[in-house]
């Protein structure tokens, strides 16, 4: 599968080169999209909660230590 337009221009601003389109068009899929035929992206806004989570985590013990 290749990345559509937006998810390029998504991937060229982050400098990052993604292996697998797939995963990149799931964890941007809102999870009320999923059906018989497209999986759910749990685990994948799971993980995103969970690094969303450690950024902050990282920047406030940074920003008052």
């Amino acid at each position: 599968m290749k990345l559509s337009a937006d998810q390029a221009a998504l991937a060229k601003r982050l400098g990052h080169r993604f292996s697998d389109p797939e995963l990149l068009r799931r964890a941007l899929t809102h999870g009320s999209m999923s059906s018989p035929t497209r999986p759910d992206n749990q685990r994948l806004e799971f993980l995103g909660d969970r690094v969303l989570g450690l950024v902050g985590l990282s920047d406030l013990a940074h920003r008052y230590p």
